[in-house]
């Protein structure tokens, strides 16, 4: 599965755009598996977050 953001966040907290880049977008391959693990994590976020 491609994804593609027009920023990113690295490891080190900063951000980056695809303008700095000299791009439209970046864009990486994830498998099905990291997505779903992935969209998951940022629904039991939301849930924390709601109660």
């Amino acid at each position: 599965m491609l994804i593609c953001r027009k920023s990113i966040r690295r490891k080190d907290g900063t951000i980056v755009t695809a303008a700095q880049l000299g791009l439209k977008a970046i864009c990486f391959e994830v498998t099905d598996e990291q997505h779903q693990a992935y969209l998951d994590k940022k629904k039991n976020e939301k849930a924390d977050k709601a109660g």
